[in-house]
């Protein structure tokens, strides 16, 4: 699932939402029977946001005027703070077994694996702690998870519709996977795709230009086989 940092980022302000347009994230989360797992990521930004980003960030150090990105930003694009930043607030169970990067027609992308021992201690990493993550067990032999959307997006004022109109072209190349890999086989889901036990969700704005509303208002649900899988209950 998308990080909720993300989300979050994506309805604090119309410039902000533009800049965070400019991100693919291709997320795959497969557990298995007994809770483990994997978690695979990559997710990138083109260059020519990734130095307008820190501009910003150097006029907000400076106290300009400029419109500041808070402190906090979607992603971090250099592997070493990736592996820093990991390793300084890891929970026990959770290990960053592969971490990569590359820039490819001018977009930086970041590749990571984690692997975990219990899908809650996925939850207390930052890329899942503010996730609003739940399996539950339903009708005695299924499994349901759910994964909430970041919330209603408000509708922009005028200088705001202004402002995106000036910034459109920033937002193109926004698109969103997100892939789960159950260990039963599927019985319900909302998902865009779904390919034996594998359903995948895409947000992309070459295919809806609402794209940014409809992921805040999105809430993923899929529903699995639980013959022979002893998941935990994990509390949104």
């Amino acid at each position: 699932m998308m990080t909720r940092r993300l989300g979050r980022m994506l309805v604090t302000g119309v410039l902000l939402l533009a800049l965070a347009g400019c991100i693919r994230v291709d997320q795959t989360l497969t557990l298995n029977a007994d809770g483990s797992g994997t978690l695979a990521m990559r997710y990138g930004m083109s260059e020519q946001t990734i130095a307008q980003l820190k501009a910003m960030e150097q006029l907000g150090a400076q106290g300009g005027q400029g419109p500041g990105m808070a402190q906090e930003q979607p992603f971090e694009f250099e592997p070493a703070e990736v592996r820093k930043a990991f390793e300084a607030d890891k929970p026990a169970g959770v290990e960053l077994t592969a971490l990569s990067s590359e820039v490819v027609d001018g977009w930086k992308y970041i590749d990571l694996t984690l692997t975990f021992d219990d899908v809650r201690a996925l939850k207390r990493t930052e890329l899942f702690e503010d996730s609003k993550l739940a399996i539950e067990r339903v009708g005695g032999r299924n499994y349901r998870l759910t994964q909430r959307g970041a919330g209603d997006v408000s509708a922009p004022g005028a200088s705001e519709q202004q402002l995106m109109q000036q910034m459109s072209a920033m937002l193109t190349g926004f698109r969103i996977a997100q892939t789960l890999v159950v260990p039963g086989d599927i019985v319900d889901t909302n998902a865009t795709a779904v390919d034996g036990r594998r359903a995948t969700w895409v947000f992309d704005i070459a295919e809806d230009p609402d794209v940014i509303n409809t992921l805040a208002q999105t809430d993923l649900e899929l529903v699995f086989a639980g013959d022979g899988v002893q998941l935990p209950v994990v509390s949104p």
